[in-house]
């Protein structure tokens, strides 16, 4: 039986939304967040039919305007390549054919944060869809120097990391002792801060501060119990770090009460 015009107008316009609305790029909707120095997959897809010909499929990564890696005629084309991803890039090729254009980023640094495109060219023309990547670095255990003066102690933590953290210090009743203490946030030259917070107190000193850093990013918390004694013992009192493993700094300042009358 002949299609009637009805059926023949549903078949066209059903072909057409097909051949010119089906073919979309897909990435992740959130941030993607990497650890400085691990590798990360950038993941981006397309679908594929029986027609799809790996040969005609162009794929290419920029960050920004910088050419991160591309790919048409069923390989690699590394030419154009920023020489800052030289080696540390990589397609997942047995699998293109299955419409995965992610892309495989090695040893991450801190220049690689930003907005990546991911476009994938076939006989339909070019799809691109972006996607941003964060950096993140984990904050290492404290380092403390102490010293006594006349009439009081200093104590100064220091520890590296990425990205800003939040530093305070507090009493045992939670409270902010920031009147009395000084935090320094410097980056070096790979964009790393270097945190340096200071707490001077006054007087023969008998109490307990904790230092608390957070580093909202990767969800990481450090607690550390300092515990100032001005007699000629030591309190060994627990410090908690989020991740359930135990440490505690002392500081014993013996000269203190004498220092000070």
């Amino acid at each position: 039986m002949a299609m009637n015009w009805k059926s023949c107008l549903t078949f066209v316009v059903s072909f057409l939304v097909f051949k010119f609305t089906e073919f979309e790029t897909t990435v992740p909707s959130k941030t993607q967040l990497a650890i400085l120095g691990q590798h990360i997959v950038l993941d981006c897809s397309f679908p594929v039919d029986k027609q799809w010909d790996r040969t005609q499929c162009q794929i290419e990564w920029k960050l920004d305007k910088v050419v991160v890696h591309s790919f048409y005629s069923g390989q690699d084309h590394l030419n154009d390549q920023s020489s800052r991803y030289v080696n540390r890039t990589s397609l997942y090729h047995s699998d293109i054919q299955k419409g995965n254009a992610s892309l495989r980023l090695e040893h991450a640094t801190l220049g690689d944060e930003g907005n990546y495109t991911c476009t994938v060219h076939t006989e339909t023309g070019p799809k691109r869809t972006s996607v941003f990547l964060k950096l993140a670095a984990f904050y290492p255990e404290p380092r403390l120097k102490f010293s006594t003066s006349a009439c009081g102690v200093e104590l100064l933590l220091t520890t590296e990391g990425y990205p800003r953290p939040s530093v305070q210090w507090l009493t045992v009743s939670g409270e902010d002792v920031g009147d009395d203490t000084v935090t320094h946030l410097s980056q070096d030259t790979q964009g790393l801060y270097t945190v340096s917070s200071t707490v001077s107190l006054q007087g023969a000193v008998n109490k307990t501060l904790t230092f608390v850093l957070k580093n909202e990013a990767l969800g990481q918390e450090i607690r550390r119990n300092v515990t100032l004694l001005s007699g000629n013992s030591v309190d060994m009192s627990p410090g908690v770090y989020q991740e359930r493993w135990w440490f505690v700094i002392t500081v014993l300042a013996v000269m203190l009460k004498y220092l000070c009358n």
